[in-house]
This record gives C-alpha cells, sequence and structure tokens, in this order.
C-alpha cells in the first residue's frame, strides 16, 4: 500500500485558509481509498479542518504546552517531522509548505505544490523575518522536488519564466470543488447590512485594496445604503483605518472573522464578490462564489479568466474607472446577475474536486 506523508508545517499555522483545506482534502480522499495511506507528522494542531484527527499532543497536556505559543509548536513538530522523516515508514512525502529543513532527513521522492510566485513578485509585501526567507526556501525546495504541482497554467508559466523549472518536471493539476452538492441557503448566522458587496481575504498591496477601496467610495456616492464587507484577514490597521476614514466610508466597511459556514452566508447574502487582485496563483474564492451562486466581478490578470472563464465581469485592476463601472454595473444589472450565477455554476463543471484528487494521487504512484 502506498503510504503519504504530509509535514506539520501550515496545520500549524493556519487554523483555517485555502493551503490547509487543499491537504485536508487529499487527507479526506486517501481516507476513502484502499491502496493509499497517509500519516500528518505534527504532535500537536488545532487546525479546524483536522479536528476529526488524533494527534499525540492534542490534549489538555498541549493546550497547556502550545496555547498562544506558535514557536513552541512549529519548533516541537518540526523535531517530530523530522524523526518521522528518519524512520522512513513512507513511500512519498508531500511537504505543506516551502520550509527546507526536511531536505536532509528525506530520503524518499517528494512533490511539492506551488501555489504561487507572489514572494518573488511582490517582495515588498513579505519583509518580515517570517516572510522575507519564504523565497530563497521556495527556490531551495523546488530545486530539488521530484515534481511540482501548479494550480494553473498562470502559475505554471511563472515556475518556467521566473525560476527555470524545466517544463518537465511540472504537473499542472487545477485546484477543485465539489459541485455535485446541492447549495443550501444558511439560517441567518450573521448580522448583515441589507446591501453590501464582499472582499475575501488578506489585504496586502498586491490584493490592491487601497485602490478597491477608492472605487468603492465612488459607487457609494451613488448607493447610499451599500456596505462593503471584508471577510477574514487582519483587522483594519491604522492606516487603513485612517485611509477608510479619508474616503468617508469608514461608517460603512465592516470586517468579519469567519468559518466557512458564516462565509458561505457571505457569499449567498452579497450582492456580488469583488476580487480586485493584481495577482493570484488560482484563486479558490471565485470557485466558493459560482457554488454559493453569487456573482463574481474581477481582475482580468494572472490566472483569474483561466479559472472564471466568461462567468465572470472582468475589469483592470489598475484602472479605478475600470473597477467603478464594473461594480455599478452589476449594481445595476438584475439581468446579468443572473446571468453570471448561471454561468458560475456551469463553470464549476471543469473544476471537480475529486478530478483534482484522483490526479494528485496518481502522481504519488508515479513517484514510487
Amino acid at each position: 500500500m502506498l503510504k503519504v506523508l504530509f509535514d506539520y508545517q501550515h496545520f500549524t499555522e493556519q487554523k483555517h485558509g485555502g493551503i490547509t483545506r487543499y491537504f485536508a482534502n487529499l487527507v479526506n480522499d486517501i481516507e476513502n481509498r484502499n491502496d493509499v495511506d497517509y500519516q500528518i507528522a505534527a504532535l500537536y494542531t488545532r487546525n479546524f479542518y483536522l479536528n476529526h484527527l488524533k494527534f499525540p499532543l492534542n490534549n489538555q497536556a498541549g493546550d497547556f504546552l502550545f496555547q498562544r505559543k506558535l514557536k513552541r509548536q512549529i519548533k516541537w513538530n518540526q523535531r517530530y517531522s523530522q524523526y518521522q522523516l528518519q524512520a522512513g515508514h513512507y513511500d512519498v512525502f508531500h511537504p505543506t509548505y516551502y520550509h527546507p529543513y526536511f531536505l536532509k532527513y528525506n530520503k524518499k521522492p517528494f512533490v511539492i505544490t506551488l501555489h504561487d510566485i507572489i514572494h518573488e513578485k511582490f517582495a515588498a509585501d513579505f519583509n518580515t523575518r517570517h516572510d522575507a526567507p519564504i523565497a530563497a526556501y521556495k527556490r531551495e525546495v523546488v530545486a530539488k522536488a521530484d515534481k511540482i504541482i501548479a494550480i494553473s497554467h498562470s502559475t505554471k508559466r511563472d515556475l518556467i519564466e521566473l525560476l527555470n523549472v524545466p517544463e518537465a518536471k511540472i504537473e499542472l493539476i487545477y485546484h477543485g470543488i465539489a459541485p455535485g452538492n446541492p447549495v443550501i441557503k444558511p439560517a441567518a448566522q450573521l448580522s448583515l447590512p441589507e446591501e453590501f458587496i464582499l472582499y475575501v481575504g488578506n489585504r496586502n498591496s498586491y490584493k490592491n485594496f487601497h485602490r478597491f477601496a477608492e472605487a468603492v467610495a465612488r459607487v457609494m456616492q451613488q448607493h447610499k445604503n451599500l456596505f462593503l464587507i471584508c471577510a477574514g484577514g487582519p483587522r483594519f490597521n491604522d492606516d487603513e483605518l485612517k485611509y477608510l476614514t479619508k474616503l468617508n466610508i469608514i461608517q460603512r466597511c465592516i470586517r468579519f472573522d469567519v468559518n466557512d459556514d458564516e462565509l458561505a452566508e457571505l457569499y449567498q447574502r452579497a450582492k456580488a464578490f469583488i476580487y480586485p487582485s493584481l495577482y493570484e496563483g488560482f484563486g479558490l474564492p471565485i470557485l466558493e462564489a459560482f457554488q454559493n451562486q453569487c456573482p463574481v466581478v474581477c481582475s482580468n490578470t494572472s490566472s483569474f479568466p483561466e479559472v472564471g472563464g466568461d462567468a465572470v465581469l472582468y475589469f483592470d485592476p489598475t484602472n479605478m474607472d475600470e473597477i467603478t463601472e464594473a461594480i455599478l454595473h452589476i449594481l445595476a444589472n438584475d439581468g446579468l446577475h443572473t446571468k453570471l450565477i448561471e454561468a458560475g455554476m456551469k463553470r464549476l463543471l471543469q473544476f471537480p474536486l475529486q478530478g483534482s484528487m484522483d490526479q494528485t494521487i496518481n502522481l504519488y504512484k508515479q513517484l514510487i
């Protein structure tokens, strides 16, 4: 039986998030197979997607040792991961992020998933002690990986052009989502304004939030009851609060920390989901919006057209007027609203979760 080892990295640093959900989907799929097994090399994790699994220190002792002590979690989990790598009771290793700690311990084939080239393209956004080394880590790991999973043609092109990776080493495997489940409108959990547009995720400079906020301010001048809801990401910082105040929209901007059910509710009740990023490796929120019957208005750059196809209203993210006009257009046009929702549901069929899982498992098998 093929055995896959996943490491601790993103399962330690994220409670929610796209990358850990990606790996949790793989874990859940393997649990339903008879020819593949897995192990997650972690002593302690409170990742939401792994709540159903048992880890050696997911108990009161672990909470005492590790809660609110991320550095300690990382240190212990990394040592445990090193131990499991040296033990060698696995066939393929799939690290969950780019730290190269494992290179001197791993003796089996390994595959790395390349989610984006954001750290290389937007280095100024990632200048903290934690983030600054990631680009260098990525280059080292990518160079030594047996296979690299690219999650879009856009990311594959970046790998070849920016990291000089041979095309033969890259496997294109799209993210997937389960479109077959009927959309269930959740009972209202959140206290929300009647009319709002939705923004999801962090607000680093490459996310283009400042330009987007200025476009929203223009839209709000014509739509007096419209709010902006930001789901996820950190709390508004001082600069953002000053900027939103200067734009005179601070009273109509709301930020939520949300779980998956609450995020689904936001998609389902929003007038539109707006995705103004300058660059994304894939853009999974587009598929999430499709699944929850929310019209999508987004940038025309990087992987967006590849994912959104003809089910999205596009704009140039560097053009303030285009962003403003696109948002006004979706708010004023009920026919377009309905058309995009219908097109989005059809577009989902091109990104089946099971197809993504099957391709990844087949890649593991090829490596051995």
